[in-house]
C-alpha cells in the first residue's frame, strides 16, 4: 500500500482566500436547490449520486470511471486542478466522493473543515449567480484497489486474521442491526467521536487528540485496517481522517454493513 500521507481537511479561512484562483475548482454536492439558493461564489454543481451510485441490491458500488469524467470535465475541471468538495455539515457526501476519486488515484482533492455549516456561520461570502464554463480536461488513467476491500475478500481475511476491522457504527445503530452484530472481532470507534461539537457547526478533534483515542482502543499505524459503517460514506470519513494522521494502511467496505448483514451475517 502506499504509504503517502494525504492532508484532505483545510479551514473555511483558507477557502475563502483562493476563491479567484483559478487553480482550485470548488463542486458543491449539496441537492441542487440547496446550490440554487445560495453557494460559494464560483462553485459549480454536480449531483453526489455521480460519485455514489447504487448496485442492483441497493448497494454502493464503484462510480462508473466515465461518468465521473464526463461529469468533471462538463463543470470546467481539470487535470491539474484542486477539487475542493463542498456539504452541508458533515461532509458525507464529500467524504465518499472524494474517496471514489482516490480510488480513480486522483487525491488532489480537499474538504472543509466544518463543512458550509461553518463557513455560514463565519458570514463567508454566499452568491446565487452562476457563470459560464467551459469544457476541462479531467481523465483518470489507473485505479488504486488497495484502499477497497469486498465481503468475498473479508470472507477470505477472517480465516487468516490479516486486517483490523473498525465498525465506524453508533451503539444504537449496532445495537438496532441483527441484534447488535458486526463483522467478527471488529473494534468499535463511532466517527462522531473524531468532532468537536461547536454551536453551530463541528470541526474535527486535534491529529493528536484523535490518534491518542485510537491508539488506547488498539488501532495504530502498523495495522492493516479496514473501516465499515451501514453504508460508507461515515467510513469514508474515517478514511480521510486516518489518512490526514498518517495511517496509510486503510481499506473501506464500501458496501458497508448493509450488505454483509444480508448476505454474509452468517459468519
Amino acid at each position: 500500500m502506499s504509504e503517502e500521507k494525504i492532508q484532505t481537511f483545510v479551514s473555511t479561512e483558507w477557502v475563502a482566500s483562493i476563491l479567484d484562483n483559478k487553480n482550485f475548482k470548488i463542486i458543491d454536492l449539496r441537492l441542487k436547490e440547496k446550490y440554487e439558493e445560495a453557494h460559494i461564489p464560483g462553485s459549480v454543481h454536480i449531483d453526489s449520486s455521480v460519485f455514489i451510485p447504487k448496485n442492483e441490491d441497493g448497494f454502493n458500488t464503484l462510480p462508473d470511471k466515465k461518468v465521473v469524467i464526463n461529469s468533471l470535465q462538463e463543470k470546467g475541471v481539470n487535470k491539474e486542478n484542486t477539487i475542493i468538495f463542498v456539504d452541508d455539515v458533515f461532509n458525507l457526501n464529500c467524504s465518499l466522493a472524494t474517496w471514489s476519486l482516490h480510488y480513480y488515484n486522483f487525491t488532489n482533492v480537499k474538504l472543509i473543515d466544518g463543512a458550509l455549516a461553518k463557513w455560514e456561520n463565519e458570514n463567508l461570502p454566499m452568491g446565487t449567480n452562476n457563470h459560464e464554463i467551459g469544457r476541462g480536461d479531467f481523465d483518470i488513467d489507473s485505479c488504486n484497489e488497495e484502499i477497497m476491500i469486498t465481503s468475498d475478500e473479508i470472507l477470505i481475511s477472517l480465516k487468516v486474521g490479516n486486517f483490523t476491522f473498525i465498525d465506524n457504527r453508533s451503539i444504537y445503530a449496532i445495537e438496532m442491526s441483527n441484534m447488535g452484530s458486526n463483522i467478527p472481532n471488529s473494534l468499535k470507534y463511532w466517527w462522531m467521536d473524531m468532532y468537536e461539537e461547536l454551536p453551530n457547526y463541528f470541526i474535527l478533534k486535534s491529529c493528536r487528540n484523535i490518534e491518542q483515542a485510537l491508539i488506547s482502543i488498539g488501532i495504530t499505524k502498523e495495522k492493516d485496517i479496514v473501516v465499515y459503517c451501514e453504508s460508507a460514506p461515515q467510513s469514508a470519513l474515517v478514511y480521510l481522517i486516518l489518512k490526514e494522521i498518517g495511517y496509510s494502511k486503510v481499506k473501506l467496505y464500501l458496501a458497508g454493513f448493509d450488505e454483509w448483514s444480508v448476505h454474509c451475517s452468517y459468519v
